[in-house]
Order: C-alpha cells, then sequence, then structure tokens
C-alpha cells in the first residue's frame, strides 16, 4: 500500500525509514473520521474512495468545503499538524476506500528531513486553499443562481440527468433547502431543467454555462 503513495519514489532510505509506523485504515461508507474540535492524529492520504468534508453551523445547517479524491490530502488535517490546532470541521467518508495515516510525530519528522515530502504536502496544500478562497469568494459575491447553475454543471459532468435531492444541493452550497427550490423551479419555468423526485435534468447547460460565465446575464 505505501508503494502507492505519491511521494514514495521521490524518499531516501532514512525517510522512508519513517513510514514504518504508518497504517492502512478501511474506510466504510459513512464512518466519520474527524469532529470539530478533536486533535489530528495523523497526515492521511486516501487511497480509494472519497472523503467529504464539510462544516456545520449552529442550526444543523451544512456547507460542503471539498471532497477529497483518491491520493488527496486532507488540508485542514494538514493546518492542525502544522499548527496543533484542533479540527474545526467534519470528513465523513462518501465513497468507501482505504487511507494511509502516517502518524503525526512521524510527519513532523519526515517534513524536517524530506524536501520530498515537504514539497508534496505544500503542493497539495496550496491547491486545496486556492479551491477554498475560491469557495469563500463565490458565497460572498456571487448570486445564488449562478452558484445553482455553476454546481449543477460541475456535478453533472457529461449526464444530463443529476441525481441528487434539494436539500443534499442546499448542503454543498451552504443555503436553506427553501431557497435551492425556489431558484430551481424558477429554471425550470425558463424551460432549462426538469425536476422530479431526487433528479434534476438539464434542458439547456448551455444557458446555464452563459449564466455563469457572464455572472447572471444570460
Amino acid at each position: 500500500m505505501l508503494d502507492r503513495l505519491p511521494f514514495i519514489n521521490e524518499l531516501d532510505s532514512d525517510a522512508r525509514s519513517l513510514l514504518e509506523n504508518a497504517s492502512v485504515i478501511n474506510l466504510p461508507v459513512g464512518r466519520t473520521l474527524l469532529r470539530p474540535g478533536e486533535q489530528c492524529g495523523g497526515f492521511l492520504v486516501l487511497l480509494e474512495g472519497c472523503v467529504r468534508v464539510f462544516g456545520r453551523s449552529l442550526q444543523g445547517r451544512e456547507l460542503d468545503m471539498y471532497r477529497i479524491e483518491p491520493l488527496g490530502t486532507c488540508v485542514l488535517t494538514t493546518s492542525c499538524l502544522l499548527s496543533g490546532q484542533v479540527y474545526p470541521a467534519e470528513a465523513c467518508v462518501e465513497a468507501a476506500g482505504q487511507a494511509v495515516v502516517i502518524p503525526a510525530d512521524d510527519f513532523s519528522a519526515l517534513m524536517d528531513r524530506s524536501s520530498a515530502f515537504r514539497n508534496y504536502v505544500f503542493t497539495s496544500y496550496s491547491e486545496r486553499l486556492s479551491g477554498l478562497l475560491m469557495l469563500i469568494q463565490s458565497i460572498a459575491f456571487e448570486r445564488m443562481d449562478v452558484r445553482l447553475a455553476r454546481y449543477l454543471l460541475k456535478e453533472s459532468g457529461r449526464s444530463l440527468v443529476l441525481s441528487v435531492s434539494h436539500q443534499q444541493i442546499a448542503d454543498a452550497l451552504g443555503t436553506a433547502r427553501e431557497v435551492v427550490s425556489r431558484q430551481l423551479k424558477l429554471m425550470e419555468q425558463q424551460g432549462w431543467v426538469a425536476l422530479s423526485r431526487g433528479q434534476v435534468l438539464m434542458l439547456e447547460p448551455d444557458i446555464l454555462r452563459r449564466l455563469v460565465k457572464n455572472e447572471g446575464t444570460v
């Protein structure tokens, strides 16, 4: 399993020896890896599956921050290990898989001794941080219909059918279900989408792309 780590071939023998205490954990769907206020015990590299990282308000409203894909890391875990702070969000397994966990002490030693490992960590960190900054800008400055259109285009990929509930969309966008339902209904009235229970059919994806590109003007 360690041979699958993206930085393994760049490590010298001394650095590789620091991976002796690393463990491989199985990640069943629904498992919560970390909760707000918990200490991060190690540096996680996902081998398979998908982990959803999200925030939750006091009212129970959720906001997707990012997803960890195969061979990805968690920027918040990295931040906690570097700063000694507790985890500020919630990480839950969305698709079953496996991950390598490097204990915190070995992580610190690798950061000190291996430039290859350090480069990997900071590259992953900067890429994910850029995504978080874009999310903050979107929430702060973009209209809800533009954010919704962007979400529908991203999640539908090459398919014209998106299997998702209004509540799931609301959680991803950090808003109320009623807001999402109202916006989707307006899009349906325009003929851009068709709605059914648990599904959104993309009728006019090109119009949604223009909406996103022109920031609200079709």
